[in-house]
C-alpha cells in the first residue's frame, strides 16, 4: 500500500507504507476507537508528508547550484532580490510573504506577552517541561540521534542554546513580523530542515518503513504545538501561573503562526487550544515509545544542564544554582521533570523518580499567590514584564565570537552522514 498523497510528496519510495502502517505507529485501532478514523488517519498520513514548499525550493536550489546565501537573501530582501531565482523558491516566498487571514498581529503580540510574563519560570518550563519531553517521540527524534548534536558533550550546549535562541526570538513581541529576528531565524531553521530531509531521503540507511519521511509534519505539530505551546502552558499552570482563556488562545495563535512560517501546511496545523490538545493526544497515543536513542538524548541534556553553567544566567533560582552540587542539581532536575512532564514520559526516558517531584506542587501556592499579587499591584505592566524576562534571558542566548544563530545546514548534514551507518542499529533497539 502507498500513501494516498504520495504523488504530492517529493522524493519518497513508490512503495512507502501508509503512515498508520509505519513501524513508528502504534495503538492505531485504540486511537481510532477514541478519536475517530478520519482524524487519526489524517495525522498519521502526515508522518509521510513534510514541508513540501520548503523542500522543493531547497531541491531546486541544489539543482541550480545555489547555496544558503540565496535563501537568506530572499529572507532579508525578498525573493525578487535573488538573481535567477528558481520558480520553487519564488513559490515558497510568495507563500510566506502572504500572511494568512486568521493572523491578528495584536493577538500575536498579546500571545508573546502572556507567554513570557512569568519570567524565568518560562525558561525552566522550556528546559524541564518541554525540550526534554520532546525526546519521547521515537519517529521525531531519529535525526537528532543520528546527528549526535544533542549527545556529544562538545555539541550539546551549542544545540540547546540554538534551540532556546530561536524559541525566544520567535515568541518575543513582533518577532515574527516579516523583518523580525524570529521570522529570519525560523526561515533559517526551515532551510536546515530541508537540508536534513534532502540528505536522509538519499541515505541508503534511512529506514522508510519504520520512520517514514524525515522531518515530517506530525513531528512538527508535536514540536510547535505540544511542546512549545501546550507543555509550557501546562507546566506553568502546575506551579500556579493563572492563564485566562483569552491568553491561552493568544499563545496558541502565536505558535500556530510560527508553525506556519516553519512550513506546517494549513490542513494539518493546529487551529485552536482544543484542536491542539486533540492532536497532541493522538500523537502521544500513536507514536512509538521512546527507545535507547531517545533515552541517550535525555541523559545527555540533563547531564549538561546539571554539570555546566551559562555565564551570567542561572536557569534555577540563584540561591539554589550556586549552592547545589551537580548531583544535587541532577536530583532536582529529575524531580522537576517528573512533576512537569509526568510519569509516562519520564518512565520511557528512564528519568528516575524521587521525592523532589513534590517541588512542583509545593511551588504552586507560593508562585500562584505571588503571581496574583504581582499582577494587581499599581503600575504592573504584563508586556514590560515579558520584555524584561526576554532581556534577562538574552544573556544566555547572545552570540559570542565564532557563534552562528543556528547551526549551519552543511554541518548538520555532515554529522548525519558521519553517523549514517548507525541507522540500522537504531531500529527500535532496546524495546
Amino acid at each position: 500500500m502507498t500513501l494516498i498523497c504520495t504523488e504530492a510528496v517529493t522524493d519518497v519510495p513508490a512503495d512507502l507504507p501508509l503512515g498508520r502502517n509505519l513501524g513508528r505507529t502504534v495503538n492505531y485501532e485504540p486511537a481510532v476507537a477514541r478519536f475517530g478514523r478520519g482524524p487519526v488517519n489524517h495525522l498519521t498520513d502526515h508522518f509521510n508528508v513534510g514541508d513540501e514548499l520548503g523542500y522543493r525550493a531547497f531541491s531546486a536550489m541544489k539543482r541550480e547550484k545555489l547555496g544558503r546565501d540565496a535563501w537568506m537573501q530572499a529572507v532579508a530582501k525578498g525573493v525578487d532580490a535573488v538573481d535567477a531565482a528558481p520558480p520553487e523558491l519564488v513559490d515558497l516566498f510568495r507563500h510566506v510573504d502572504t500572511v494568512p487571514s486568521w493572523v491578528d498581529w495584536n493577538q500575536l503580540r498579546r500571545g508573546s506577552t502572556a507567554y513570557w510574563r512569568p519570567g524565568k519560570l518560562v525558561v525552566m518550563a522550556l528546559a524541564y517541561g518541554a525540550i526534554g519531553a520532546g525526546f519521547r517521540t521515537y519517529g521525531g527524534s531519529r535525526e537528532l540521534v543520528l546527528s549526535r548534536r544533542l549527545i556529544d558533550r562538545d555539541q550539546v550546549g551549542r544545540r540547546l542554546i540554538e534551540t532556546l535562541r530561536w524559541a525566544a526570538n520567535a515568541s518575543k513581541p513582533d518577532g515574527m513580523r516579516r523583518n523580525g529576528d524570529g521570522f529570519r531565524m525560523t526561515m533559517e531553521v526551515r532551510h536546515i530542515h530541508a537540508a536534513v530531509r534532502y540528505h536522509c531521503s538519499r541515505d541508503a540507511n534511512w529506514d522508510w518503513d519504520d520512520w517514514g519521511i524525515s522531518v515530517d509534519n506530525g513531528s512538527a505539530i508535536y514540536t510547535m504545538g505540544t511542546l512549545f505551546s501546550e507543555s509550557v502552558i501546562k507546566a506553568l499552570q502546575k506551579v500556579g501561573i493563572k492563564y485566562s482563556a483569552q491568553e491561552i488562545d493568544d499563545i496558541v495563535a502565536l505558535w500556530r503562526y510560527i508553525g506556519h512560517v516553519m512550513g506546517i501546511p494549513e490542513d494539518i496545523n493546529f487551529t485552536s487550544w482544543d484542536d491542539l490538545r486533540r492532536k497532541s493526544d493522538i500523537i502521544r497515543m500513536v507514536e512509538h515509545p521512546a527507545d535507547d536513542g531517545c533515552r541517550t538524548l535525555m541523559k545527555s541534556l540533563s547531564d549538561y544542564m546539571c554539570e555546566e553553567t551559562i555565564e551570567g544566567y542561572e536557569v534555577l533560582p540563584p540561591f539554589l544554582d550556586k549552592r547545589l552540587t551537580p548531583d544535587q542539581k541532577r536530583q532536582l532536575t529529575y524531580g522537576l521533570m517528573r512533576g512537569w512532564a509526568g510519569d509516562d514520559i519520564c518512565e520511557q526516558l528512564a528519568i528516575p523518580n524521587n521525592r523532589l517531584r513534590v517541588a512542583v506542587p509545593v511551588m504552586k501556592p507560593i508562585v500562584g499567590t505571588y503571581d496574583w499579587i504581582n499582577r494587581r499591584r499599581p503600575g504592573y505592566d504584563a508586556e514590560r514584564a515579558a520584555l524584561k524576562a526576554l532581556d534577562e534571558f538574552g544573556v544566555a542566548i547572545q552570540l559570542n565570537d565564532g557563534d552562528t544563530e543556528v547551526a549551519p545546514a552543511e554541518d548538520v548534514v555532515a554529522r548525519l552522514a558521519a553517523n549514517s551507518t548507525s541507522s540500522a542499529a537504531m531500529r527500535k533497539k532496546g524495546q
